[in-house]
Formats: structure tokens, C-alpha cells, sequence
């Protein structure tokens, strides 16, 4: 799985680097056998870079080409896609569970598609309980890592521990009084593995601020977590009351995969139709969200997965618009030529704000206000709050 701190270092690695994305999902066939389509869409777009580059500068991209396809060969790649970062003094192997554009750069290290990517897949906390144990997992970008696994052993009774309780004056109880004091027993004790299974579920979300996490387990187990839980956790929530503490690793994944995808997709559709059904502390299309945005008036920005559009970037003060004009209406400077999937994250990034990338309906919603919009400061927290998370 990829780590947060492997992301930060990825700015760091000195230039030249040869950034690698390629679609290496071998459930399409063209992506098996001897010569598999990535390691022919890699050779031929670095044969379109090397072309443009100084005779200098040839040697050395060939080489981290050859590095890179060396790789490749010996070590075939299993995941959907994978992003490769290499340079004189740096390599990083990134294998990725989602889908993946091929792409080569050479140069500084090209993250806006791995940003992409992170910005549309958000990472998801997943508990799944059972009578004998309660499982934690992350999941992410296609991936679940199991965090923790905490086993649940019922104490024995002091019925079992001492024999039957014998009441005042030395007559025993009956049976039924001796099981309805271990069904209590047992009860308590079901009732503290529940507040603790609450407990931990409250202190992972508060950590890691996840927008939904998922809770797994018979009706009996979840509901009674879920009222331990703080308001603002529980609406996070989303209840699977389905007992899976017994399948395989892969099985589970397999279950629990398009859960998330249709939660994802009844997610956006409601951030949609809150952003379209409003009219005020919003803005939409990609002249007015930019300029927004470079104001430090957006909180929290909707995009459509794919959108892009040709900028100009000031080489001085950064500023980013639309208009083709070589000179920077701000500070007077060069602009140069730059697109909109490439800045957006930048730009996401240096103003600290969340970004949502939508698809299907609720994308084919968005196009019609020009593919992106977003809530400003301004807006009430409250109102956008409430359509962020859905149990």
C-alpha cells in the first residue's frame, strides 16, 4: 500500500527524474504475453521525449529508460497500474490498484497524476466484527491493509467458576435462575466488547478524519456499536449488517469492494446536487473557480475525473487563468503554457484544500456547469458538512 511518506519525499528527488504511469492491469489481455502493451507504450512515448531532448541530455534519459524497462521484464507487474520515479541517485516502484493513463516525463518529478489519484481515491477506515474478534482495516486506492486484529474471549462466570449460587439459607437456585445469571453475564460482557470496539473506532476516526468508514457484522453487533458511538462519528458510518468475520482475506475484498464503489457513487451525487441546488457561497466553471480559488475564498473543490483545459501560468507570481495573453496582467511577467490536470493539484495542495473528483451521473451533472465548482469560506460549514458524510 502506498505510504504518506513516500508521497512527501517524491518532490524532493533531484532532477533529472524519469516519471513512468503505466496501465499494467493484466486482466486485459493486450497486457499479456512476450511484449505486453506497456512496455510498448513506454518505449514509444520515450522515443517522442528523447527526440525533443538536447544530444547532452540523451545519454542519461536512456539510461533510466533501460532501467526502467529492465525492471519491467524481470519483475512483470501484478497491479492495475504503476508509477515509476527514476534518476541518477533515486528509484521508486509505486504499484497502484486503480486505473492508470500512461505517461512519460523527464525532467522534475511529474506527480499530478498520482495527485489525481489520491484526490479520487480517498482512503476508507473498515471494522469488521464478529463474536470472537474485531478486525481494522484501511482501504485504499484498491488496496486493504489489515491494522489490527483484537480477539474477544468470553471470562468464565462465577456460576462456572464456583458452581450454583445458593440463595439465603442454603437453597440452591433453580436452573433457569442459573442461566439467566450467565446470560447476563455474558450480555455485560458483550456490551463492554462492544463499547471498546466503539471506543477504537472513535479515536481512528478522530486521527485520521476519514469521510466514511464502513462497519461490518450482524444487526445485533453493529447497531449496538453505533449508538456508542459520538454523533459526528455516527454519521460517518455506513452499517453493512452482514457477518463476514469468517471469509478468506480475498473473498472479503471481493464483498466489501462494490459496497464502497456504491457508496462513492451516492456520495458524489449528493455533493452534485447540493452544489447545483444552491445558489450562494459557491462558485462553478474554471474561470471563476480559479480565480477563487488563487484568492484563498475555497474551502472544498468538485471536479469532474478528466477535466482539463490549456492555461497560462506566471513564471514570476504564479498567477493561473485562462486568457492567452503572453504577459501577466498581475506583475507583467512571461506566462507560460500549462493544463489544468497538471495544476489543479499544485494549486489544491498550496491553498490546503480537499478536492472531490466525481464520475458517471454525477459527472455527466457537474459537465453542465463547466465540470467544476466549489464551496467558498463564506459558505455556512454546517450546510456542506452535512452532505460530506452518509451513514
Amino acid at each position: 500500500m502506498l505510504e504518506s511518506g513516500l508521497i512527501e519525499s517524491l518532490p524532493d528527488l533531484p532532477a533529472p527524474v524519469l516519471t513512468i504511469y503505466l496501465d499494467t492491469n493484466r486482466a486485459k489481455s493486450v497486457n499479456r504475453g512476450l511484449e505486453p502493451a506497456y512496455l510498448i507504450s513506454l518505449k514509444s512515448r520515450a522515443k517522442l521525449i528523447e527526440e525533443r531532448l538536447y544530444p547532452e541530455s540523451r545519454e542519461s534519459f536512456r539510461e533510466q529508460v533501460g532501467r526502467a524497462e529492465a525492471y519491467l521484464r524481470i519483475h512483470s507487474p501484478q497491479s492495475k497500474g504503476v508509477a515509476i520515479f527514476t534518476g541518477r541517485d533515486s528509484w521508486e516502484f509505486v504499484p497502484l490498484e486503480a486505473e492508470v493513463e500512461d505517461e512519460v516525463h523527464w525532467g522534475a518529478p511529474d506527480l499530478a497524476q498520482l495527485f489525481w489519484l489520491l484526490d479520487e481515491h480517498k482512503p476508507y477506515g473498515i471494522v469488521i466484527v464478529s463474536r470472537k474478534h474485531a478486525q481494522f482495516f484501511l482501504y485504499w486506492l484498491g488496496e486493504m491493509l489489515e491494522l489490527e486484529d483484537k480477539e474477544f474471549t468470553l471470562e468464565p462466570s462465577k456460576e462456572k467458576e464456583m458452581g450454583p449460587v445458593a440463595r439465603s439459607g442454603g437453597i440452591r437456585m433453580s436452573r433457569g435462575t442459573n442461566r439467566d445469571v450467565f446470560e447476563h453475564h455474558v450480555d455485560a460482557q458483550y456490551a463492554r466488547y462492544y463499547r471498546q470496539i466503539a471506543e477504537d473506532i472513535q479515536r481512528w476516526s478522530d486521527a485520521e478524519h476519514f469521510q466514511s468508514m464502513f462497519l461490518l457484522g450482524s444487526v445485533e453487533m453493529v447497531k449496538a456499536i453505533q449508538k456508542e458511538l459520538s454523533h459526528a462519528v455516527r454519521e460517518k458510518i455506513v452499517l453493512v449488517e452482514e457477518d463476514l468475520g469468517w471469509v478468506s482475506r480475498n473473498e472479503l475484498h471481493q464483498r466489501i469492494e462494490p459496497i464502497i464503489v456504491q457508496h462513492e457513487r451516492e456520495r458524489e451525487m449528493a455533493l452534485v446536487d447540493t452544489l447545483l441546488g444552491n445558489d450562494r457561497g459557491l462558485v462553478v466553471g474554471i474561470d471563476e473557480t480559479l480565480a477563487r480559488l488563487q484568492q484563498g475564498r475555497i474551502r472544498n473543490l468538485i471536479v469532474i475525473k478528466g477535466l482539463d483545459a490549456s492555461l497560462k501560468r506566471c513564471d514570476e507570481c504564479l498567477w493561473v487563468d485562462r486568457t492567452m495573453d503572453p504577459v501577466c496582467p498581475a506583475c507583467g511577467r512571461e506566462r507560460c503554457t500549462v493544463t489544468l490536470r497538471e495544476i489543479l493539484p499544485e494549486l489544491a495542495r498550496r491553498y490546503k484544500i480537499s478536492v472531490e473528483v466525481v464520475s458517471g451521473e454525477a459527472g455527466r451533472r457537474l459537465q453542465e456547469v463547466g465540470g467544476i465548482g466549489a464551496w467558498l469560506w463564506e459558505f455556512e460549514r454546517k450546510e456542506y458538512g452535512e452532505h460530506l458524510t452518509f451513514a
